[in-house]
């Protein structure tokens, strides 16, 4: 996979932390992180969620998912989120390294 282009912007939510958005278009591929713990960066998984402008209006009009269990979940169904402009609900649900992610389709 090829390494996706700066700035990160990681989908960082805290525990039963929500956010809503509709998923314009995505790229998967990797990201350099430097993990807490860890001097040295660490290259992850990602997808880069492209959203409007209203769904996030800070930063780079994406959010890039790191974790494991939200790739997994999305990958299978975002061709048709892109295709019905479909909003979606993401909730983290615990802490790090045991969190998973709830997906709510709107």
């Amino acid at each position: 996979m090829a390494l996706l282009d700066p700035p990160a912007e990681l989908l960082d939510l805290g525990d039963g932390e929500s956010v809503t958005f509709t998923i314009l278009r995505y790229q998967l591929g990797e990201l350099q992180v430097q993990p807490r713990a860890v001097a040295a960066l660490k290259t992850v998984s990602a997808l880069r969620l492209f959203v409007s402008a209203e769904d996030k209006p800070v930063g780079a009009p994406y959010w890039d998912a790191t974790a494991g269990n939200l790739i997994a979940r999305l990958l299978p169904v975002i061709d048709g989120l892109v295709a019905t402009h479909r909003r979606i609900s993401v909730t983290k649900i615990g802490l790090a390294p045991l969190a998973r992610h709830r997906v709510d389709f709107l």
